[in-house]
This record gives C-alpha cells, structure tokens and sequence, in this order.
C-alpha cells in the first residue's frame, strides 16, 4: 500500500459546495455556533462495515489551507466571472485550525443500517468544511469495504490462516482508498478489481451521507438529543445488542451493569440485555480538530472484519437488538 499520507492527499476544490456552505455561515454570524451532524451509510443488504476513520485521523494531522490553496480558492469564478469566495472569508480560512470532535465506528466494526457510521461535534463552519473529506474517505470507503463485507458473509469463508499480501503501492486516490476498504472488507486481492467498477464515487442518497443529527432520542418535548455512543453487548464472545446512549445517558449508564433496558427501534417494544462486558463501537478520531486515533495495520484490520462477521449470523442479524437506553430519560 501508498504510504498515508499519499494515501490523503485530498483535493480541497474537488467538491466546493461544503466551503460555500461554511462561507455562507461566515457571513450570516452562524459560523462559531455548535453543531451535530452525523455521517449515514445505507448498505443494501443487512448490516454496513466501518472503514476509513484512520485516513480522516491522517489527514487531520496534516490539515492546513495553505497559501497555494487560498490562491486557488481566490481564482474560483461563477457563472459571470465573479469570485465565488469573499477575501474576508479567505482571511478566515488562512487563519483556520479545525476544532471539531469527530466519534467514528472503528474500521472492521459492523454496524446496522440505522446505526450512523460517525458522530461529529463543533463550530458549524469547522463541521461542514469537513463533510468532503468525510464522504470521500470515510462514506466511500464503508462503501466498498461493505460491499467486499457482505460478499464475503455470504460465501461462510470467515477464516483465513494468514492474511494475503495488502494492494499494490502504485495505485492512485480515489482507487487507492476503494481498494484498501475492500481488502479490509475481505476481498481477496485478485478480485478487487473487479469488485470496484466505475465509477468509483457512487451516488450518496439523500437521507444518508454527512448530515445534522438525525438519529435523535425520541422525546415529547421536541429537545432532540442525538445519539453519541453505540454500546456493544456481549456474553462470552457473543453479542447481544447495542445500547443507544445520547450524551445524558452516557453519564447514567455505569461500566458495572451487567444488564440494561433498551427500547428496541426495531419492534418499538422494550427488551432486557444481559450481558458481562461490553464494546463502545464509536472511538474518537479527532478531539478538537487534532488526531487521537492511529489505526492498526491492514492486515490485523482484514482479521477483526473477519471475527465480525462470524459473530453475526443471518438469524441472529435478523432478530439482534438495538436501540436507545431506557433505564433512565436523557
């Protein structure tokens, strides 16, 4: 595989409707305001595989709107050959240092399709100036890494004795980062070629892809609380269902429980998980715009998708609970 960094060398003007956004924002003084917004994947089949939260960490450890990109941006014209960003919002972006919070599922982790993939936090201009990067690097990857994922569950060969060798170096982004997420996914190496037919941005639908809260806990009062932690369950090394904390419930639901009461969005009903460990699946990329987060290697990632996917059988997917704490309100 590229080194990382060639791996994140990400073209800032490749979609400028994110920096209009925050331009926009800059200007109306909702710029410094906080926000959530969450990034949805919705898989076409019956569970998602997290994939890409390590380039997003690396490209955060190198983010600058450097000089040359500020002289790029300068030079963006619209349809009457006016400049399409302001120089008082290109003072502000010289002078920017990101300063979100960014939660992702780590990469290998399985996810249900009504569970986001991340969770962000932060200034809304510092927020949405990273939807680009979060589509292409982490959409996009759990894109083709779920698409390898689920081909794989359905063949039933989740184990290998040694990891085949990872993707040749000499491919270039955006090839580069499909072909990582599907070696990730599972794919052997001679079919992710084939795995990844053009074109290799699919279309992001539009209640998915990098927008504000949406997965909010369900209260009478209209005080929507997004959801900010997905807790894992299990008994032995076997799942049992997923805890849906916003952040009041995280203060509430202690580390010793052994079981807890979840409202079941599936059957809208209440369940009872019991339970003697448990996972929290999002893990944070980025503590105010700086990186937390270094990812293992490949090949380890290949073998934890792979532990996933065993867990989960079509029966127990069929029927695994998951939904929002409800041994107490928000």
């Amino acid at each position: 595989m590229p080194a990382t960094d060639e791996l994140t060398d990400f073209d800032w003007l490749s979609d400028l409707a994110p920096l209009l956004a925050a331009q926009a924002a800059w200007h109306d003084g909702s710029y410094d305001r906080p926000v959530w917004y969450h990034l949805r994947y919705r898989p076409n089949g019956p569970f998602l595989l997290s994939c890409g939260a390590d380039l997003l960490a690396d490209l955060a450890r190198r983010f600058r709107f450097t000089f040359e990109l500020i002289r790029r941006l300068g030079a963006q014209r619209d349809e009457h050959n006016r400049a399409l960003f302001t120089e008082s919002f290109l003072n502000y972006l010289q002078r920017l240092r990101i300063r979100t919070d960014v939660w992702a599922a780590s990469e290998g982790a399985l996810l249900l399709p009504d569970e986001p993939l991340a969770a962000v936090r932060g200034p809304k201009a510092h927020v949405l100036l990273l939807t680009a990067p979060m589509h292409w690097l982490l959409w996009h990857s759990t894109h083709w890494a779920t698409l390898a994922a689920q081909q794989r569950w359905l063949s039933g060969s989740l184990t290998e004795e040694d990891s085949p060798p990872t993707p040749r170096a000499s491919l270039p982004p955006p090839t580069a980062w499909a072909s990582r997420a599907a070696y990730i996914g599972g794919a052997e190496p001679d079919a992710i070629k084939d795995l990844l037919p053009p074109p290799l941005a699919p279309t992001i639908g539009k209640d998915e892809g990098f927008q504000a809260a949406l997965v909010t806990y369900p209260t009478a009062q209209g005080d929507a609380k997004p959801l900010v932690q997905i807790r894992r369950t299990y008994r032995g090394g076997h799942p049992q269902g997923d805890i849906w904390l916003t952040r009041p419930h995280e203060e509430v639901a202690g580390v010793s429980k052994t079981s807890a009461h979840i409202l079941d969005v599936r059957t809208h009903r209440q369940r009872t998980l019991h339970f003697n460990r448990f996972q929290n699946l999002y893990q944070l990329v980025l503590l105010r715009g700086y990186p937390v987060l270094k990812g293992p290697n490949l090949p380890y990632l290949r073998q934890r998708t792979l532990v996933n996917l065993r867990a989960f059988s079509p029966e127990k997917l069929a029927e695994y609970p998951h939904g929002w704490f409800a041994d107490a309100p928000p």
